[in-house]
């Protein structure tokens, strides 16, 4: 009961947002203790406030620990008490799982409940750069309603290695895979109900977002990620994984992306031509495919073209 005092309290003491917009966030419990805010398979629209991505928390004896902090001021907040909702224990810790805007623009308001908020050092330097161009981008996608007051805030702590917390009675590990999806992602494991918090890399039903990807990389968590002792998996983004074959979509859809991109680029294409690459079948029903191909096209193509460059003036 003190924590939901104290977690009103915050919010009441927060600006709101202009038009008073709801995310109307109830958390599901997918196995004791284990719950799930779950986003749409969209892009950012003023229709959704950005609500992609999907967040979480896991209760322990003493306290609860938070994954991902969403993408703007507000989401956090009513996230904050929607657990309140479902537990009395105080959030003494979240984790986010990266620096992309969805997960991690709610760090502010966690920080003022009284939250330790930590992330990967790497992926603070690359917030602290892209924070401001990357919360333009979103103000001008999902109006003031939704972003007033969001702001990219400094986490409280870093993570570098492997690290468990004891939320009385119950152990979740902290682990960094960096260099895959970003240069600093980490994944929330649950030892007591074996379920692993994989942030984005691990896309479900959705293509893939490859911006500050390096795919063979990712390829290599991914297979860290089958090797480990889950018994359900929580995807950045699409519906519960609770089979490893699952996850072959996306493995070989970013095999796909890399193999089409190095290909175009050795052969001399342009790429205007990349892009309208034949998508194999088995991936059409992926969402949001046409817009990410594109912008994964444009990221990977323009990087084994400069590659291609390098090599030419270096035997010349």
């Amino acid at each position: 009961m003190r924590f939901r005092f104290a977690a009103a309290l915050a919010l009441a003491i927060l600006p709101r947002a202009a038009g008073g917009d709801d995310y109307r966030l109830e958390a599901e419990e997918i196995a004791p203790g284990v719950h799930v805010f779950w986003g749409t398979q969209e892009g950012y629209l003023s229709s959704n406030g950005g609500n992609i991505v999907n967040t979480g928390f896991i209760v322990g004896e003493r306290a609860v620990l938070a994954i991902d902090t969403g993408p703007t001021r507000l989401y956090a907040e009513q996230m904050i008490a929607a657990i309140g909702r479902v537990t009395d224990k105080p959030v003494r810790t979240a984790i986010v799982t990266h620096h992309h805007p969805d997960h991690s623009f709610g760090v502010k308001p966690f920080k003022r409940a009284n939250a330790r908020v930590l992330m990967h050092r790497a992926a603070w330097a690359l917030l602290e750069r892209d924070g401001p161009a990357l919360l333009q981008f979103m103000q001008t996608l999902l109006a003031d309603r939704w972003t007033s007051g969001t702001e990219p805030s400094r986490p409280s702590g870093w993570l570098g290695r492997e690290k468990t917390f004891d939320l009385g009675g119950r152990r979740v590990r902290v682990i960094p895979l960096a260099g895959g999806h970003t240069p600093g992602d980490v994944v929330v494991f649950d030892e007591a109900t074996g379920t692993l918090f994989a942030g984005d890399l691990v896309f479900h039903g959705r293509a893939p977002s490859v911006p500050h990807a390096d795919i063979p990389t990712w390829l290599s968590h991914l297979d860290a990620l089958e090797a480990m002792a889950w018994r359900r998996l929580v995807p950045g983004h699409g519906p519960l994984v609770t089979a490893r074959p699952e996850l072959a979509e996306m493995r070989d859809y970013l095999t796909f992306l890399e193999r089409v991109a190095r290909d175009s680029a050795a052969e001399g294409r342009m790429l205007a031509e990349t892009l309208e690459a034949e998508i194999p079948e088995r991936f059409r029903g992926l969402a949001g495919l046409q817009t990410e191909f594109a912008r994964s096209m444009n990221t990977l193509f323009r990087k084994f073209e400069g590659e291609q460059f390098d090599a030419s003036l270096a035997v010349n």
